[in-house]
């Protein structure tokens, strides 16, 4: 892993500003864009999905002239080392930058949730690829600075409860972290659960987010209220350690399994080994490069594979991270000449009222709406199942 961040750090050094002409480039003052992420979590690879659909986004940006008339997009990144307090200070930071028109998150909803008042608060915009708290977007504030391309828990919920039901699995559990991540992924379950005519959640367990032993007891416990299907909700290094635990059970016990995407954060298939292919399990995804649907995605796939040294599109790492960053910075470039300032209101107000972008993942039309801060939807969302060979492919059928 670090020999493989060594060489991720230095292939991007020439994202933001470098693909501007040198001249061009001294005679323009930069629009900065802040990156704030989990980069020294040594298991993830989503903030280096994330960095790299950025820069491949402002390259292309820069190479096309920039914006406002020729100032180049320059990144500057920050590592809150997965602790929200350092979140919150970088987003502050972030805010008293001159020509800093906003800034991307990382995948942990925890950081993102206490960013959240800092950029209503400080008019600085928050640009979301990943984090999934429903609560991130649905702060309640006006006007509200955010703006997520990415999905949310509540629709990722309902995802994998589809698939449990394909499953034949209709009493449900649900074993979640101790963070705000968990508390809303519990909210979403009751929600849809208890509106459900064919599924019923019989128990919530939690565990320490990070910091987990061992899940079986609250397995069993759920098992004994009569679990058919989990929902799980995690982060690949508590993933891996439930995945290698439940293969030790009879096959007997053992329920089919719906993860939500924090495990395809990181590198699971190493890090559960043959365990993860030896269950039922599925997690819920937003993008794959399987079937690109224009040249934009293809070549974007081939970019990517050429920086991941990978030989097929779907061992990139978190490619939903990356797919959503590519199209989130386009859309935030396209909104910064349409305000023809970097204004923050200005800006705000020129996502809210883009016209339609053909991106990677959709047709953006439009992306935004002053009452709908949410670039993707429900049907966006699949699931799908890593292959021995550590692939991540989605299910043909998946019940959603």
């Amino acid at each position: 892993m670090p020999d493989r961040r060594r060489f991720i750090q230095s292939a991007l050094v020439l994202g933001a500003g470098a693909a501007l002409p040198a001249s061009a480039r001294a005679a323009a003052a930069p629009v900065l864009i802040g990156f704030d992420a989990e980069l020294r979590d040594l298991t993830s690879t989503s903030d280096e999905a994330i960095r790299a659909g950025l820069d491949f986004a402002l390259a292309d940006i820069n190479q096309a002239g920039g914006v406002l008339g020729g100032r180049p997009l320059e990144l500057v990144v920050r590592d809150n080392r997965t602790v929200p307090a350092r979140g919150v200070d970088n987003a502050i930071e972030f805010s008293m930058m001159k020509d800093m028109v906003g800034f991307f998150v990382g995948k942990f909803s925890p950081v993102a949730l206490e960013q959240v008042p800092v950029a209503n608060g400080n008019r600085i915009l928050m640009f979301n690829p990943w984090s999934a708290a429903d609560a991130i977007v649905d702060s309640g504030a006006q006007p509200n600075n955010v703006f997520r391309l990415s999905l949310k828990d509540s629709w990722a919920i309902r995802t994998m409860t589809r698939h449990l039901l394909a499953r034949r699995s209709r009493r449900i559990g649900i074993l979640v972290p101790n963070s705000a991540w968990g508390r809303s992924c519990v909210s979403a379950a009751r929600n849809v659960l208890d509106s459900s005519r064919d599924a019923a959640l019989v128990g919530v367990e939690w565990f320490t987010w990070g910091g987990a032993k061992s899940f079986m007891e609250q397995y069993v416990s759920l098992r004994r209220l009569g679990m058919e299907g989990l929902l799980m909700v995690c982060n690949e290094r508590d993933g891996a350690l439930f995945l290698k635990e439940l293969a030790t059970i009879p096959a007997g016990e053992r329920v089919p399994v719906a993860n939500h995407w924090g495990v395809s954060g990181g590198d699971l298939p190493r890090l559960a080994g043959k365990a993860l292919n030896e269950l039922d399990f599925a997690v819920v995804q937003t993008y794959s490069f399987e079937t690109p649907r224009n040249a934009l995605a293809r070549s974007l796939a081939e970019r990517a594979m050429a920086l991941f040294r990978q030989d097929d599109p779907s061992r990139i790492p978190s490619v939903v991270g990356l797919a959503h960053a590519y199209d989130l910075m386009h859309l935030v470039a396209r909104a910064i000449n349409r305000a023809g300032s970097t204004d923050v209101a200005a800006v705000r107000m020129a996502l809210e009222n883009l016209p339609p972008y053909e991106g990677v993942i959709r047709r953006y039309a439009p992306a935004f709406t002053a009452t709908r801060h949410e670039a993707l939807g429900p049907d966006e969302l699949f699931m799908a199942r890593y292959t021995p060979d550590g692939r991540l492919l989605r299910i043909a059928s998946s019940g959603s």
